[in-house]
């Protein structure tokens, strides 16, 4: 018996050991690595805080392709949320917002780690001698846990290789892209007047969604004879949310007057006020570059998004068949 006891006060001496240790090492954690890259200030503080580029240069995504990401608001600059679910234990779930930015040199964010708290994060883009010096910060609080505490001690090495993989993915991504990403878009600043449209709210995969919006579209043009309302535009489609699977998005017709709720037909109005414009020509698949070309434009001037943005199919694909000439219009709606 008395060898137990010697066990266990020897057990108990290093817990407490471990413990004072614990106690003695500081609460904050701080991680941070830089890399110069060959690319200008602008396009890389655009590329970065726009999150449709996260995986493209993420160091943990192929922890688990499979992880289900979706967005919230914006999808770049101040406000744009991604949340992301995995049943990857390594991966889990959790979000990370842009809180805070100041084009083109510094972009932070809250970094939601569900039940392990939250953590702060922060991208500086500075002028290089070839480029630009982007260093990754992260700052995360310990607590009072000795343990938790004795861990953070090792972040640096387990967390820093991370950020090494992550800036050097950056790197090699954005040096190899043109100039500027989206700069041969223009983006122009509109002033927009106020119209009434129907629309039918419906949800669609890529390989679908044309076929969506031309059964919404035969549904809307039903309730507009039945309530004697007249096209008064361009055909075209609000888009909610898209997550890895499913675009959430609606189907619309600008009519001359307001109409009625009539089953799925919804009747709204599009209020007067600011928006962006990217005026693309080409086939639909490649109208994704209207939208970074915008979100790049929103976080490097700083813009704040206030609605679903919309895509206006201006040529008829029926009249027109040279998919080069299709014209489709992406509005965003800014303070």
């Amino acid at each position: 018996m008395k060898i137990f006891k010697r066990i266990l006060f020897i057990i108990a001496i290093l817990l407490l050991l471990i413990a004072g240790i614990g106690l003695l090492l500081p609460s904050q954690v701080h991680v941070e690595r830089s890399i110069d890259i060959n690319k200008d200030q602008n396009s890389l503080f655009s590329f970065v805080s726009n999150y449709d580029n996260w995986n493209q240069w993420s160091p943990w995504y192929e922890l688990d392709t499979a992880t289900l990401y979706t967005f919230e608001g914006p999808h770049s600059g101040k406000g744009a949320i991604l949340k992301w679910k995995s049943d990857n234990k390594n991966v889990g779930q959790g979000s990370m917002s842009i809180t805070d930015l100041v084009a083109p040199e510094l972009i932070k964010q809250d970094l939601n780690f569900m039940d392990e708290g939250i953590s702060k994060s922060e991208y500086r883009f500075k002028p290089a001698a070839t480029g630009t010096t982007v260093t990754w910060a992260l700052d995360m609080e310990m607590g009072f846990n000795p343990l938790f505490r004795i861990i953070g001690k090792f972040m640096d090495g387990m967390v820093g290789k991370d950020f090494e993989k992550g800036l050097l993915k950056l790197k090699t991504i954005t040096e190899a892209m043109p100039a500027e990403s989206g700069s041969e878009l223009k983006v122009e600043e509109v002033k927009i007047p106020s119209s009434h449209y129907l629309s039918v709210h419906d949800t669609a995969t890529v390989a679908t969604i044309g076929m969506t919006l031309g059964k919404n579209y035969g549904v809307i043009g039903e309730a507009m004879k039945k309530q004697n309302l007249e096209m008064a535009g361009s055909p075209f489609a609000f888009y909610f949310s898209e997550s890895s699977v499913n675009f959430d998005l609606a189907a619309a017709i600008p009519v001359n007057k307001p109409g009625k709720a009539d089953g799925n037909v919804q009747a709204g109005e599009i209020k007067a006020g600011n928006a962006l414009l990217v005026r693309f020509f080409g086939p639909y698949e490649l109208t994704a570059k209207a939208h970074t070309a915008i979100h790049d434009y929103i976080g490097a001037h700083n813009k704040k998004i206030i609605g679903a943005p919309w895509e206006v199919y201006v040529t008829d694909p029926g009249l027109e068949k040279d998919t080069a000439k299709w014209e489709t219009d992406v509005y965003y709606p800014v303070e």
